[in-house]
């Protein structure tokens, strides 16, 4: 076995000790249509490889969040914030030390950290330092649905994920070429409260030697809901929080967010430290081969 094989073992074999259910790995090649900036190089001179691992959500709890007489998203809450990403990226630290133990060096990427403003030559608003669904779908995971997000053929959009850039020149999976994962039936798009989604303003992601067909998202839209609870509908008012902040028409500013949390906390009281915003336009993601199976 080369010294190469033996690193990508032990690296499946500290996944699978941290209940990682997935792992890819994809060259950094794969990478050249994503902004510099955000590219493995950019993170790692002399970056060759990123390693990709996912957990999956239980199915019950993705499934049934807020959807039984409970009407609860509170184990939801918990599994986002105090439980799956901390695992992952524990997870993450665990593969990135194996790595440095083969003589490698290995920098795990975060998970859904922001730059809320563009920033010098990156055009785009909320944007991530590092692109863990398209690092996802390099690693031959998956496919990059409309939305935008990764979809498995194990569990469709109910994983989290992150990535490990490493100049260790491991081995690479294939891309995934299996049956769709996304036929653009749009009920992504339908379960989105904000209209965070354009499905006529459709983009080509190169990943690879892949395109996938992406919606534009209204990034700020999206975080209305999702980062700042501003829609009760969405998922806070299960929480006994039942103030609903519309945002404006047109664009987003920081002044509209900001008035739109100093209305909300006025209302809302204290509830409004305590809830939490599902991500129905995953939930609602069902690929085709899932939707017959119960």
């Amino acid at each position: 076995m080369s010294a190469q094989d033996t690193l990508l073992a032990a690296l499946r074999e500290t996944a699978r000790a941290a209940r990682i259910d997935l792992v890819g790995v994809a060259p950094a090649s794969r990478f050249q249509a994503v902004h510099p900036r955000r590219r493995p190089e950019a993170h790692l001179p002399g970056a060759q490889t990123v390693v990709v691992i996912a957990m999956r959500y239980p199915k019950a709890l993705w499934e049934l969040a807020g959807r039984t007489p409970a009407e609860s998203y509170m184990s939801m809450s918990m599994a986002d914030s105090m439980g799956m990403r901390t695992m992952v990226l524990l997870a993450a630290l665990d593969l990135s030390r194996v790595i440095e133990d083969h003589g490698f060096d290995a920098i795990p990427m975060p998970i859904d950290s922001y730059r809320v403003h563009p920033y010098k030559d990156i055009p785009d608003s909320w944007h991530t330092p590092f692109d863990n669904d398209v690092a996802a779908a390099a690693a031959g995971l998956g496919e990059l649905g409309l939305h935008g997000k990764l979809i498995t053929p194990q569990f469709g959009t109910r994983q989290q994920y992150t990535s490990i850039v490493t100049n260790a020149p491991l081995p690479a999976d294939a891309m995934y070429t299996g049956d769709p994962l996304c036929d653009g039936c749009g009920a992504c798009v339908k379960a989105c409260l904000m209209h965070a989604f354009s499905p006529d303003a459709v983009t080509d992601v190169p990943v690879g030697d892949r395109v996938f067909r992406v919606a534009k998202r209204d990034w700020w839209r999206c975080m209305w809901s999702q980062r700042f609870h501003l829609n009760a509908e969405m998922g806070p008012k299960l929480h006994g929080m039942n103030v609903t902040v519309d945002p404006p028409d047109g664009k987003i500013t920081d002044d509209d967010v900001k008035n739109a949390l100093r209305i909300k906390g006025e209302k809302g009281g204290m509830q409004t430290w305590y809830t939490y915003a599902m991500r129905e336009c995953e939930r609602a993601c069902i690929p085709p081969h899932m939707r017959t199976q119960g």
